[in-house]
Parts: C-alpha cells; structure tokens; sequence
C-alpha cells in the first residue's frame, strides 16, 4: 500500500503559474541525484492553455509522471510542489540557467542540485505483453444488483471450447485502472497475459471512479471494494466459458485484505493468491511504513519516538471521533500542544516550520481522518483470516519496506494455522519489492 497513493484521496487544488519573464524553451529536462537516486523535473509548455506544467520523475524507484501542483518559475529561482507526494524541489539558477541548486522537502529537507540534460532518459518494458495473443480478450462491462455502479473490465480467455478455471485480479490502495498501472509500469496485464497463456481465464477490473467504472470513491472502504469483488464473481459465474467452482481471487497490497473479505462473503471463492498483502493490524502496518520513512531522512531515536507520539495521537483521534466536524477543534487543541512540546531542529526536519508548515501538517494529518483511513486502522486480520480454510498462497517481496515480508507472512501463517487451514503457503520472494521488481535495496516501490 502505498502512501503517496493514498493522498490521491484528497482533493488538491492546483496552482499552474506562467514562468516570468525570462521563458525557458518548450521543454526541458532536470536531473539531480538524491543518496544515489536519480530524480528528474520535467517542464514542458502546454500547446493549448499555453502555460507550463511539469511533471517528477524517480525511476529508480518507479514512480513516473507526478504530477506538479504548484509551479513557479522566475528569473533566478524554481518552486516546483507536488500535493500527489506531499513534496517538492525549492531551489535557484546557477551557471547561466543550466543548474539549479536548492533543497527536495518531503517531510524532511535534503540537499538537491539538478542540472540541465538535452536528452530523456528511456525506460524500456520488455515485461509488456505483445501481440499476438494465444487467447480471446473480451472488453465487457456489467453492473452491481440495483445497477447503481457500472464496472468497466477486461476478460482474458484461453481459445478453447472446455470451461475453464478464473481468477479475479484486486488491486492495491488508491484508484487504479484495471492493470493496476502504477509509474509505467503494468503489472495485471503482465500477470493475466502468463496466466491466460496458461490456461486460466483472468478478469481485470477499473476500480471505482477510473476508466469505466462508476461508483462512489470518497466514502468507500475495503469492505465495500469487497462488495466490488462479490459481483465480479457473479459475472465470471454466469459465464459459458468458466468453471464456476474454480474461480479464484489474486490480490496485491491492500488486495491482500480485500481477497480475505470477499471470501468469507462466499462460498463461492476457490482459492487466494496474496501479493504483498498484509497480515498484521492496519495501524501496526501504518505505523511501521511512517517510521520507515522517516527514519530513512535521518531522525534518530529520540525523533523517532517523538514522531510516535504523533502518530499515536493520529491514530487516537481518528478511533475517537468519526464526525470531522467534531475532530477539527479537539485535534488543533492537540496539535498545538504537541508542536509546543517539540525541538525547533525536530520540527524543520518533519517540515513543519516555515511558509509550508501548516499545509504539511494539514496534509499529512488529513490523510488519518478519511473513510478509508479509518477502516484501515481499526483492519485486524484476524476477523477475515482466522475463517479462511480454502487454498491460499501468501507471497511478499524480502525487500519490499512498504508491507514488509516477515512480519506479514509471519501473521499469515499464524491466522491461517489457527483458522486449522491445511492447505496454504506461505514464501517470502528474495530480492523483489513491493511491486515484485528485483531491487538492490529494500525499496517502497
């Protein structure tokens, strides 16, 4: 599950500025490093509105294409903010506009240099399935019971006249079209292209409010995209060429918990494949990936545990008060308390002292107080795990830091053996991250 994902939750405004007098070409390239990870700004003009807009690319992390909020250019300087991450680049010219020198805030401050590049770097996919195909692909829509939600989805079929097994693909946190397209990268087509080489009939699915799926989004949690899943399996059912009792479900990151609760709605549900899914406690898991992060831009012990009392306090209220109306006065009381409690040095690492303090604080507390935060947080495996005793195969990345492999096998294994399953596996992958890409280090992406 990942963070930057779930600012997409929110609703951010966004700032497009002309660049001042002295224009840049119609496009250019920005290239700096970050402890060895490559960053590029990419700034382009827009031919219609004829303004610039820009774009963040990391792909040695694979994200690709963030989007830039917040632009601002003039003769000795560049402000270029990302609400998707929370973070930007601050910085001024240097040799005769080639260089730019400033700082990356993301939470914390890092020194950065970007320096202009005549050339885009190219990412090659060979992974990418290619024509032609070896099976039937059919483009189909259907609908819930009442028809008040539409489900735009795509159905890889094995070219055979016998009925065969499915698997219905779930994706991660965040809305994603039906290949799960996360930084260029496709990982549900890779995944039902082997499968349906293989025999095995696949049904990939635009998640609510994407592509040609209707629904509502900011209002909906796991257990509604369960609901989601429960009706896709109603339509692979009622299909000619599928053997309704082999149908299974395949989920990555929080498909790893929306898997589990499809099945215990279902006898239907022959098996589960989780992908860097999750077998600990939503808050536990949380905790764990916030700390990860700001470990990773340099709080040492004592800021770790002052960023925990933070995070505790977070957690509180969003368990306390369901009503935002509620919260609004009780959590500025509490805020302000704990900010006055705090080391200047400590708070300039988090971001939250300057001109972007208040949106920092604003856009990272607001994430813990939406729906689906919410059901998250209070998520405890056990209720879903614990029931399952149909096949399931668990497997996580070694050196995936966002669902991290050993503990959530480890709560796999625990819950499904207590559930008295006989017929699970569960296999941490070495050398893979979360989105089960070969990583030199432990990485987010």
């Amino acid at each position: 599950m990942k963070l930057k994902l779930l600012l997409t939750f929110l609703t951010a405004t966004c700032f497009i500025n002309q660049l001042a007098a002295q224009d840049l070409p119609s496009k250019t390239v920005w290239e700096g490093k970050i402890e060895n990870i490559r960053i590029f700004l990419r700034i382009s003009k827009d031919s219609l509105t004829n303004q610039y807009v820009a774009v963040f690319d990391s792909p040695d992390q694979g994200a690709m294409g963030l989007k830039v909020s917040d632009l601002k250019v003039t003769n000795d300087s560049v402000t270029a903010f990302s609400a998707q991450i929370g973070g930007g680049f601050y910085g001024a010219f240097k040799s005769g506009r080639t260089e730019l020198a400033g700082e990356w805030k993301q939470g914390g401050t890092l020194p950065l240099v970007l320096k202009r590049v005549e050339k885009e770097f190219e990412i090659k996919r060979p992974q990418m399935p290619k024509a032609p195909f070896p099976y039937k692909e059919e483009k189909v829509i259907y609908y819930n019971t009442d028809k008040s939600i539409q489900y735009g989805s795509t159905l890889t079929l094995p070219d055979t006249n016998k009925q065969v097994p499915a698997v219905i693909l779930i994706t991660g946190s965040g809305q994603q079209d039906r290949d799960e397209t996360l930084f260029g990268h496709k990982p549900f087509w890779v995944i039902a292209d082997y499968l349906s080489r293989n025999g095995i009939a696949v049904l990939r699915v635009d998640d609510r409010g994407v592509g040609e799926t209707t629904g509502e989004v900011m209002n909906a949690t796991s257990l509604d995209f369960a609901g989601d899943v429960l009706v896709g399996m109603e339509y692979l059912k009622a299909h000619q060429g599928i053997d309704s009792k082999k149908i299974g479900l395949i989920g990555h990151s929080e498909g790893g918990i929306i898997g589990p609760m499809a099945a215990v709605q279902s006898k239907d549900v022959a098996f589960i494949v989780s992908l860097a899914g999750v077998g600990i406690k939503g808050r536990e898991l949380m905790a764990m990936q916030l700390k990860s992060n700001y470990e990773q831009l340099g709080l040492n012990t004592e800021e770790v545990s002052r960023f925990d009392s933070l995070l505790n306090m977070l957690f509180d209220l969003s368990a306390t008060y369901s009503d935002n109306e509620e919260l609004k006065p009780i959590f500025a009381k509490k805020m302000k308390a704990w900010l006055n409690s705090q080391p200047e040095p400590f708070l300039a690492k988090l971001g939250y002292t300057g001109p972007q303090a208040y949106n920092n604080i604003d856009e990272f507390a607001a994430r813990f107080f939406l729906p689906w935060m919410r059901s998250f947080l209070k998520y405890d495996p056990a209720t879903t795990l614990t029931k399952i005793k149909i096949p399931v195969l668990a497997l996580n990345g070694e050196k995936d830091v966002q669902v991290s492999a050993q503990e959530n096998l480890s709560g796999f294994k625990t819950l499904l053996t207590k559930a008295g399953n006989k017929n699970f596996k569960v296999i941490a992958m070495p050398g893979l991250n979360h989105l089960f890409q070969h990583a030199k280090n432990r990485s987010s992406e």
